[in-house]
């Protein structure tokens, strides 16, 4: 009699050696193809996705079938359950014939078939959608000597029903439960690794909060920090911005789902791993969207409006202008500066011009120096070009010329606010304590520059300088000195 491992149960010899049956979503692979295809779909081919949408109405095979069509997923990865693989592989060498089952479309189950190679033969879901009862049936009589079934969800309880033994893959407890108690042998069992509270946190991305404490900034400027009903303005608009920025990380994640599988830690991310569900990832994304977008338009309709205009420019950014050279770097400067005019928007007093044009510049030279950064450690690294952003080596020269550039730009209309301010009647008791401001920005600029042409900036410049004792040191110098001027 075969021995399994030690969380294997002992099989009849009669029964040792038949096949096994092995379900796509949720069991083979974390996720749902049919859930991968409509993402892809969403961002890669939008009116295939409302072509397919109209064949609901005919039955969810229909709707797989009408994706599968729309979709090509031949350079798709999804993320295996790679345990159970490499168990499966094992009862491959042992003799057992391996199969997989599923009620997603023919071509998808083809493809990943395909890509795991392990497979004798791969089924789908054709003129019905098989699964349940109707999936138990086939199995029943194509199979009448018997057969192992791997499955992951209550729907697969008619399947287990009918097999001659259980896998179980990542079920829930109850559903475990409920399988036990089919009376079948239980051959071997697999757990999905819960999303750690840590995990759910990066998924959101709550260490890019900092940046939106921009917001704020207008009101300090503005001199207002007594004016207790503007601070819990700002305070719930900088909620709703916390909001929308989480959830445009979301939507991006599944966006990039693919490339991110191929990268070496990306591929650890929530949604990428599997561990986080396409759907729930949705789901929460346009939780968080409805939530800002309503309670904005409740704060001031201006400042809903920007918002509207902060996320239609990252969307835009995700679904391909990132890969755009140069215009990438403007429009995340612009993001920025478009946190600064969120909280201009809650002033009844005039608007400060000279800080958006100072931002503008300010930013766009921050962003630049992270991809000239990418571009040097490229060529050191003996890669020809950055293809993933449309920037070839030779392009250092004009990063570096235009970057520094925009930092003097910055500097230069920083410099004139401060000349303004120098004006008798303005609101600084000291204004020339300012100009110590910008000599301490101009030395922090240079270091940026350094480093990034060094190759040596391993972060955005804004997150380098949250964790940069250098960085950290010259901001308090700077709080003191607007203070002091005040």
């Amino acid at each position: 009699m075969h021995q399994t491992n030690s969380s294997d149960q002992s099989l009849p010899v009669s029964q040792d050696l038949l096949p096994i049956v092995v379900d796509l979503d949720g069991t083979l692979v974390l996720s749902d193809t049919l859930h991968e295809t409509a993402a892809i779909a969403l961002f890669r081919n939008p009116l295939g996705l409302t072509r397919s949408l109209a064949t609901l109405a005919k039955g969810r095979h229909m709707l797989k079938a009408a994706l599968a069509r729309e979709v090509d997923v031949t350079d798709e990865i999804l993320p295996l359950r790679e345990d159970l693989v490499k168990w499966l592989r094992e009862k491959a060498s042992e003799g057992h014939e391996l199969h997989l089952c599923s009620a997603a479309d023919q071509t998808i189950v083809d493809k990943v078939a395909q890509r795991v190679g392990i497979f004798a033969s791969a089924t789908g879901s054709a003129s019905t959608n098989l699964k349940g009862k109707a999936k138990a049936a086939y199995l029943a009589e194509r199979f009448p000597d018997g057969f192992f079934y791997a499955g992951d969800h209550a729907v697969d309880m008619p399947v287990w029903q009918a097999s001659q033994g259980i896998v179980l893959a990542g079920v829930s407890e109850q559903v475990e439960r409920r399988a036990k108690s089919l009376g079948k042998p239980v051959i071997k069992e697999f757990q999905t690794p819960s999303l750690t509270p840590k995990e759910f946190i990066k998924a959101i991305r709550i260490h890019h909060w900092t940046k939106n404490v921009l917001m704020f900034v207008p009101l300090i400027l503005a001199h207002e920090w007594t004016n207790i009903s503007l601070i819990l303005h700002t305070v719930l608009a900088f909620c709703c911005l916390l909001a929308v920025t989480s959830a445009t990380y979301l939507l991006n994640d599944i966006a990039d789902l693919n490339a991110d599988r191929q990268h070496w830690s990306k591929r650890n991310r929530a949604l990428a791993s599997g561990r986080m569900s396409i759907r729930f990832g949705f789901t929460l994304a346009g939780c968080l969207l409805l939530g800002g977008f309503i309670t904005a338009s409740l704060l001031s309709w201006e400042f809903a409006s920007v918002l509207l205009a902060y996320l239609v420019i990252t969307g835009s950014y995700s679904l391909g202008l990132k890969r755009v050279p140069l215009l990438d770097t403007l429009i995340i400067g612009l993001l920025f500066t478009t946190r600064l005019i969120m909280g201009t928007t809650l002033l009844d007093n005039p608007r400060p011009a000279w800080l958006l044009t100072f931002a503008l510049f300010f930013f766009f030279s921050l962003a630049t120096a992270k991809r000239h950064t990418e571009i040097v450690r490229a060529a050191s690294s003996g890669a020809s070009s950055l293809k993933s952003r449309g920037y070839e080596l030779e392009d250092a020269a004009l990063t570096l010329a235009l970057g520094v550039g925009a930092a003097i730009a910055s500097l230069v209309v920083f410099m004139i606010f401060v000349l303004q301010e120098l004006t008798p009647g303005f609101a600084y008791a000291r204004p020339e304590l300012l100009t110590g401001i910008s000599i301490l920005l101009s030395i922090w600029l240079g270091r940026i520059w350094l480093l990034s042409h060094r190759g040596q900036m391993n972060d955005d410049p804004v997150s380098f300088a949250i964790r940069d004792r250098v960085s950290l040191g010259l901001g308090i110098v700077v709080a003191l000195l607007f203070l002091a001027a005040l």
